[in-house]
């Protein structure tokens, strides 16, 4: 039983890895998924800290890392809409500045 609750946190990564390489078109979808691709991490060390019997004490500060990477990517998402009015990925130039 205990092997099929540590399969849950993979199962689960794999699943945002696959939607985070099929919906690249969109920068929100591959926040999104990125975010649950960070979930899945923190489901993962959370059973693992639970189950050796550790403290969590790297989790949370797992999580507040995860925080600030999704608000700069929010930004950043943010400044690229107002700059180029969408965030369709394929619109962006790689050569434009």
């Amino acid at each position: 039983m205990l092997k099929l609750i540590f399969l849950l946190p993979f199962l689960m990564f794999m699943v945002g890895f696959w939607v985070y390489l099929s919906k690249r078109k969109h920068i929100m979808n591959m926040l999104i998924s990125l975010e649950y691709l960070v979930l899945s991490v923190f489901l993962f060390i959370m059973l693992v800290t639970f189950s050796v019997g550790l403290e969590s004490y790297m989790s949370l500060i797992f999580l507040i890392s995860s925080v600030c990477e999704g608000s700069l990517g929010v930004g950043i998402m943010v400044g690229m809409v107002r700059s180029h009015g969408s965030d369709y990925v394929t619109s962006f130039s790689v050569l434009q500045c």
